[in-house]
């Protein structure tokens, strides 16, 4: 109700607005009637004032983090002398209290700062919902006047019958009094049925329009009515005149990650890399074609610096397992193969060929800068994002990274080899640890994750597996022996790889195989045959860099050595 009376009073003061006011304006009543309408209007000029100041203030840019925004509003304000409070709504129920800030300049006083959550439209929704469940409740009344107006025709149609009916007389009827009585029958009868029909197509379409009402109010009352946070500033004047009002406030449900593009044309070229935002938010505001600054830092993270205690150093308990379970454990160990240090390769190659343009898109204008805590990029074209928390994407930047590329196999686990690129000079490109999408030869490779975190000034990408380049690794059978000395035994283990070159140009090729390490003084690992390769004894790692020439085919030998003694089992490769 207090709804309704406040637009009443709003539709009042309209209309008093629009009276022209160049022409006397003599009301024709008296001056006690004068009077009493005086204390009205002066309540109604108050309320509609107040009404006034409520403010949406427009937002002048958003700062998305890793995680949270940084909204800032702006909005001037005309105002009165004395003291007054605006109204500023439709910012996110979901802002930290903690951050909102205010900042007002003009000539007045900031008194003081609140805030509340609020649903603006909850008094329209409250009357369309109950408009709606009227609008229901006049079409089930006209329901039910359609079907009593059915019983009383079905009434009418057996009244009809039994008082038309020959057999119900006692006296004998002439034929002409029949002959009328059948007449009269077949019209009212025939009366009858019509208005039958027409009733039931009445109650056909009032049920279609139940249907429909019902639909309507089913909808309006699972609305899930929109939550706001309204501030109010209190302030005070000495005089009337403009002011303008920033406020600035942080909300968690927004946030952005990088992705990038890694392209290569060939084994010749740079590297192409699409440096890209994604950005998303559900913070319950409409960012509707706004400044957007994209920041590295993490303002939701704690800032409080951690406190060192003293570090205790003392003696573990003793503890001496049985010896059944030591020997099963020593066992274990010494069963467990060393295998070959794993590195990330990209998955089967997907031939997803992208479409040839004539012209390559350009890049938005992005200005990047050194942050406190971090670097940003300020998107110069407003962006509009939806309160939905969907995607939006935009590209940041475009860089030519220098190359170097060379090929790496691996063939006790694969028989083709990998292609590998080795990028530099991505050091001052502001580059953020994210998925890359990579492509080769306008071919879909796979994703890599690009990380600048890592210690080296080289940044690696697997371009995938290369057909043209073939390894097979076999096991040379009369080297392969196993013979028994004393107490101990003697496996020997030789392989053959033969690498191939099928390109029509010469490869840099790294071949990478192992020996087994030994974890055990009982086990002795001695290395008799490596084709000029390279070994890392510590990890057992063995090298090969070679220069394949179109069609060159290479054999490499390895062989070693394991002793260890007899009474114990070791599974070799």
């Amino acid at each position: 109700m207090e709804f309704e009376s406040t637009e009443k009073l709003a539709m009042v003061y309209e209309t008093l607005k629009n009276i022209d006011t160049a022409k006397p304006f003599i009301p024709i009543m008296s001056m006690k009637n004068l009077r009493m309408m005086t204390l009205p209007v002066v309540l109604l000029l108050s309320v509609v004032t107040a009404v006034a100041q409520k403010h949406t203030a427009r937002i002048e840019r958003v700062t998305v983090y890793t995680r949270g925004a940084l909204v800032q509003r702006s909005q001037a304000v005309q105002l009165g002398s004395g003291e007054q409070t605006i109204t500023f709504t439709g910012m996110s129920p979901y802002l930290d209290s903690r951050s909102l800030q205010v900042r007002a300049t003009g000539r007045l006083t900031v008194l003081g700062v609140s805030q509340h959550t609020a649903r603006p439209d909850s008094a329209a929704h409250a009357a369309r919902l109950h408009q709606a469940e009227a609008a229901l409740a006049a079409v089930d009344r006209r329901l039910q006047q359609v079907r009593d107006e059915q019983e009383v025709v079905e009434a009418q149609k057996e009244l009809l019958k039994t008082n038309c009916s020959v057999g119900s007389r006692t006296v004998a009827t002439p034929l002409a009094g029949i002959r009328e009585l059948n007449t009269y029958y077949g019209q009212e009868m025939l009366s009858l049925k019509r208005k039958t029909q027409d009733l039931a197509a009445q109650l056909e379409t009032l049920n279609e329009e139940r249907t429909q009402k019902a639909r309507v109010k089913d909808s309006l009352a699972s609305v899930r009515l929109q939550t706001v946070t309204e501030v109010e500033v209190k302030v005070s004047t000495t005089q009337a005149g403009r002011a303008t009002f920033n406020l600035s406030y942080y909300v968690d449900r927004a946030s952005w990650y990088p992705s990038y593009d890694v392209r290569s044309d060939g084994t010749q070229a740079p590297l192409q890399l699409s440096y890209k935002a994604n950005i998303r938010q559900n913070s319950g505001e409409q960012w509707q074609g706004v400044s957007v600054v994209l920041s590295s830092a993490s303002p939701n993270r704690s800032n409080t610096a951690p406190q060192i205690g003293t570090y205790w150093l003392e003696f573990e308990p003793e503890y001496r397992p049985a010896r059944a379970r030591g020997h099963a454990a020593a066992n274990r160990v010494m069963a467990a193969p060393m295998e070959m240090v794993q590195m990330r390769v990209a998955e089967d190659v997907a031939m997803a060929e992208e479409e040839d343009a004539e012209e390559e898109s350009t890049v938005q204008a992005v200005t990047q800068r050194q942050a406190p805590f971090g670097y940003e990029f300020a998107i110069q074209a407003p962006l509009t994002l939806p309160a939905d928390n969907s995607v939006v994407t935009t590209e940041l930047a475009r860089h030519e990274l220098p190359a170097t590329y060379i090929y790496k196999a691996y063939p006790k686990h694969d028989s083709q080899a990998f292609l590998m690129a080795d990028a530099t000079g991505w050091q001052q490109l502001n580059l953020l640890q994210g998925q890359a999408t990579v492509f080769f030869d306008n071919a879909y490779v796979g994703k890599s994750t690009l990380d600048p975190t890592v210690s080296s000034d080289t940044l690696r990408f697997s371009l995938g597996r290369d057909p043209g380049i073939t390894l097979q690794r076999t096991k040379i059978t009369d080297s392969s022996t196993r013979r028994f000395l004393g107490s101990n035994q003697e496996q020997t283990m030789a392989w053959r790889i033969t690498v191939k070159n099928l390109r029509q140009q010469p490869v840099n090729l790294m071949v990478y195989d192992q020996v087994p390490v030994a974890r055990s003084r009982e086990i002795n690992v001695s290395v008799e045959q490596l084709s000029n390769g390279s070994l890392d004894s510590d990890t057992g790692i063995v090298t090969w860099q070679l220069d394949l020439q179109p069609g060159e085919q290479r054999e490499l030998l390895l062989e070693y050595k394991v002793k260890y003694p007899k009474n114990r089992r070791l599974t070799i490769e």
